[in-house]
């Protein structure tokens, strides 16, 4: 039944050190008591993004007899107090669903939502466990602060997402809260402006950690994540995952194959499974559909980058939408619990564009290296380099020179910054002599995929520190090169994100490169192919090719790097797939 509705806006919810959050309060026009969904948030309650994102409106919420408390971060928008991102988010998560169990219009049961920024309470808060929680949504966020979020699980930071996101949305509010004269908060604005409408030449400003918006209070967290680029306990205290044994509430949490948010939901899923409370172990639902970070707020909802997938890249057996009210329906009012009862993970099967569901992810594989093969010259797709199932024998190396000056350029994938993401063509990056390509002959039949893919490399470089990328793109018939997965792995964290080790110049040293999960097909008449590189700019911050942290360097501790790539019996660099079993 359709509720008439009420919204109460800016009411101030006190928190337990007498800092008042402002609220939007939207609930049924009645003297009832109802369940109430919490979102604490570091937006603006009039943005769009918290009003009339896709997935969950809080009118439409409202329409269906729930109370939705959408709560403004504290120091943000019109709450009172300091905001530091990651730092109370918590405790008010948490002292805001007891406060909304309280009140004269609520029940007692209480659930979080959210997503990305706005998901960043929701799971902060689950694993505080107030009271009368009883489930969360959290969807396309970060599970941990560190790798996935700030920086890449291979260690380089998330330079493009993390730079947009401050100038666009972060830096502005801040700004309005200093006590600055009128001329130089014209000044400021007009430096994120200018800064905003390149985002090349803004992320290209060396040392990244003196980037001149951000100074003068306008971003003073851009330095502290900076200043932290391995994992140590200032991201540990806020790690979700790391804390998974602390939720006492089941969580549906959602994700998609190139959402920037993907691994993070991932190790959370697995860490549920093996950590989790008991009570709530078989209880986590988790959804990845096959759109890029975006879709649940923009107007194409189907898409990723230049690939659109239709309506049941929303759909499934039924809408998101809906079965996210069945989750609450079922959690907070006791109904028939009719999503997904017996399967905890449902995911879209790129390339047969089909929905599946599965007891737990992966499904059952079987990890097939490919092997990289070339007579030396795999230097772009004119190049000779190949991949096989066929381990090398005695076969010369490939190189080429890396130059953080001219970086390879982000052409889509998993990212949320100011150029194109989702699927783009691969072709004219893959044009580029310090690009090598290795691509498997034209499938006879087609290779289903479920699982992690990693790329093993050995590999030299005449730097002490230095990158290595990779991606993965399946070569359609008609040419088009479209990007599956990538990751990256910056060398002084190639035995962990806890530590720096130093390479030896010119000694060969074996990497593993995570691409992430994946669930696609490969189609007959395909083919598989890999790209092998040492930038991806600017998703990824430069390495600067030298002892000096990236984030800190200065052009002249730019250097250029030979790098080596070796493929023969002693050296077995592959490509490692998760070949669906049956």
């Amino acid at each position: 039944m359709a509720h008439d509705i009420i919204v109460e806006r800016d009411c101030m919810v006190k928190m337990r050190d007498g800092v008042a959050l402002a609220a939007d309060i939207y609930r049924p026009a009645d003297d009832a008591e109802h369940p109430v969904l919490v979102n604490l948030h570091p937006y603006d309650n009039d943005s769009f993004l918290v009003v009339h994102e896709l997935l969950f409106s809080p009118l439409i919420a409202a329409q269906r007899g729930y109370v939705v408390v959408s709560a403004e971060a504290r120091g943000r928008a019109g709450s009172e107090g300091e905001w530091r991102p990651y730092g109370e988010e918590a405790g008010d998560a948490y002292d805001t669903v007891e406060w909304a169990a309280a009140q004269p219009w609520s029940d007692g049961n209480v659930g979080l939502y959210g997503a990305c920024a706005l998901g960043l309470a929701t799971l902060q808060g689950v694993v505080e466990s107030p009271p009368h929680l009883k489930a969360a949504f959290a969807y396309m966020t970060a599970t941990n602060y560190h790798s996935g979020w700030t920086y890449s699980t291979g260690g380089a930071f998330e330079l493009g997402f993390q730079m947009s996101w401050v100038w666009t949305i972060l830096a502005r509010d801040t700004l309005s809260r200093l006590d600055l004269d009128p001329a130089a908060l014209t000044e400021a604005h007009n430096k994120l402006a200018e800064a905003s409408g390149d985002m090349n030449k803004s992320a290209s400003y060396l040392p990244l950690v003196d980037f001149p918006p951000y100074q003068n209070g306008a971003a003073p967290y851009w330095r502290e994540w900076l200043s932290h680029p391995s994992y140590d306990e200032f991201w540990e205290r806020v790690d979700n995952v790391a804390h998974a044994d602390r939720i006492k509430v089941p969580v549906l949490h959602m994700s998609a194959w190139y959402d920037t948010c993907l691994k993070g939901h991932m190790e959370l899923d697995a860490a549920l499974e093996k950590n989790g409370d008991e009570r709530v172990r078989d209880q986590h639902r988790m959804i990845i559909g096959p759109t890029d970070h975006s879709a649940y707020y923009n107007k194409r909802p189907s898409c990723a980058g230049e690939r659109d997938f239709g309506p049941e890249a929303l759909t499934g057996p039924e809408v998101v939408s809906g079965q996210v009210f069945e989750w609450f329906d079922h959690w907070l009012r006791g109904e028939e619990k009719t999503f997904m009862p017996e399967n905890r993970v449902r995911y879209y099967q790129m390339g047969e564009n089909v929905w599946k569901e599965t007891r737990s992810w992966p499904p059952a594989h079987t990890l097939q290296p490919y092997y990289l093969h070339s007579a030396g010259h795999a230097n772009s797709r004119m190049g000779d380099g190949t991949l096989d199932t066929e381990a090398p024998g005695i076969e010369p190396l490939d190189s080429y020179v890396y130059d953080p000056m001219e970086p390879v350029p982000t052409t889509g994938g998993r990212s949320m910054i100011d150029v194109a993401t989702g699927v783009e063509n691969q072709a004219q990056v893959e044009e580029r002599e310090d690009v090598l390509v290795y691509t498997t002959p034209r499938l006879a039949d087609a290779v289903v995929l479920n699982g992690p893919v990693s790329v093993t490399l050995h590999a030299s470089s005449d730097a002490p520190d230095t990158d290595f990328t990779a991606k993965l793109v399946d070569v359609e018939p008609d040419g088009y090169c479209a990007n599956i997965s990538e990751g990256i792995i910056r060398a002084r964290y190639r035995n962990g994100r806890e530590k720096e080790v130093f390479l030896e110049p010119g000694e060969v040293t074996e990497f593993t490169i995570d691409l992430w999960d994946i669930a696609h097909t490969f189609k007959p008449n395909h083919k598989i192919r890999l790209e092998v590189s040492s930038s991806n700019f600017p998703r990824f911050d430069r390495n600067l090719n030298s002892r000096v942290t990236p984030a800190l360097g200065s052009a002249e501790d730019a250097k250029k790097a030979v790098q080596q790539i070796f493929h023969d019996a002693p050296h077995l660099s592959r490509l490692n797939l998760p070949v669906a079993d049956g």
